[in-house]
């Protein structure tokens, strides 16, 4: 039976019995999907919610997907630089259907969930909303009126993964409900949004991952006062170490990489002390890595193989 035809039937059954409603002409699409390698690539373009504004969605479904088959699950943000370069603003992408491809034999068999950002919102969706309060009153209000248009929307955006498009993407496709296999990740102020998600739902997401996190917040305020507000919020909240849970970081050298390394070592002792050792949490420096698609492509190997490697 024709995959799409499959599909298209859990989207009208989801559609008349759970929340959120996704109208006829928002169904799933593979003319406007992007281009893969290796898989298929489904795209909802208008996914509602009532948390956040309505975004587009691409999902990658492993080569041969099975629906009686369970599958780990990752959400991605960013998730127009995933696929395919002919359409995203700096013509680069992830390469993830090409990694994924490549270490195929040695990865559990996962399907992929790029979420677009909303770039007006960009710090408002993405920046960890209660670490806001770490952060002292005159920097806060600096960095709320530059980034956030006023406004702080990371819980938010939470909200709509969690609680619409989790729930949506697990009865529509066969993705495993436990938090071991269901990840997150993102790079730059996607990193952080990804470790913000470990804290604030660890029974939710086992694993978490953050390509050059983006621990100065902006680089128009460099006191010093939002990474180590981050910091003390990750002290406070992170969960505690666990078998099932990982953490990925890293950064570059170069460009606003070249920035992070004093915070990165401070998270790195903070896991340490928490309790986190190295089959649990991995932390790395890439040499002469710049912040874009293309360096995190070239890298993307390893958090995958750190995340989801077969025993």
């Amino acid at each position: 039976m024709n995959i799409q035809f499959i599909i298209c039937a859990f989207v009208y059954l989801f559609t008349f019995s759970t929340y959120p409603v996704i109208a006829e002409d928002t169904m799933f699409s593979s003319n406007t999907a992007p281009l893969v390698s290796s898989g298929k690539c489904i795209r909802i373009d208008r996914f509602p919610s009532t948390f956040v504004q309505a975004r587009t969605i691409d999902i990658l479904l492993p080569k041969g997907y099975n629906p009686q088959q369970t599958y780990h699950v990752i959400y991605m943000h960013d998730g127009q630089m995933l696929f395919d370069s002919t359409y995203t603003w700096n013509h680069q992408e992830w390469h993830m259907d090409e990694v994924f491809e490549q270490y195929q034999d040695s990865l559990y068999e996962t399907i992929i969930v790029g979420i677009w950002n909303n770039n007006e919102f960009l710090h408002a969706e993405y920046f960890p909303q209660k670490a806001l309060a770490y952060i002292h009153d005159s920097t806060k209000s600096l960095f709320l009126s530059e980034k956030f248009k006023g406004k702080a929307l990371a819980d938010n955006y939470l909200h709509f993964i969690v609680d619409e498009l989790k729930p949506f993407i697990e009865n529509v496709f066969s993705v495993s409900k436990k938090p071991e296999h269901t990840m997150i990740m993102g790079s730059s102020l996607g990193g952080l949004i990804s470790l913000y998600a470990l804290c604030e739902y660890p029974h939710v997401f086992g694993a978490a991952a953050g390509l050059s996190t983006h621990w100065i917040g902006t680089t128009s305020i460099d006191n010093g006062d939002i990474p180590r507000g981050l910091i003390t919020y990750i002290s406070d909240n992170l969960p505690k170490a666990d078998l099932k849970r990982k953490l990925y970081t890293d950064h570059g050298t170069i460009g606003i990489d070249s920035l992070y390394q004093p915070w990165q070592i401070q998270i790195d002792a903070l896991l340490l002390s928490k309790g986190y050792d190295h089959t649990q949490y991995m932390s790395a420096v890439f040499e002469d890595a710049d912040h874009n698609e293309e360096a995190w492509s070239q890298r993307l190997y390893v958090p995958l193989l750190f995340l989801l490697k077969k025993p």
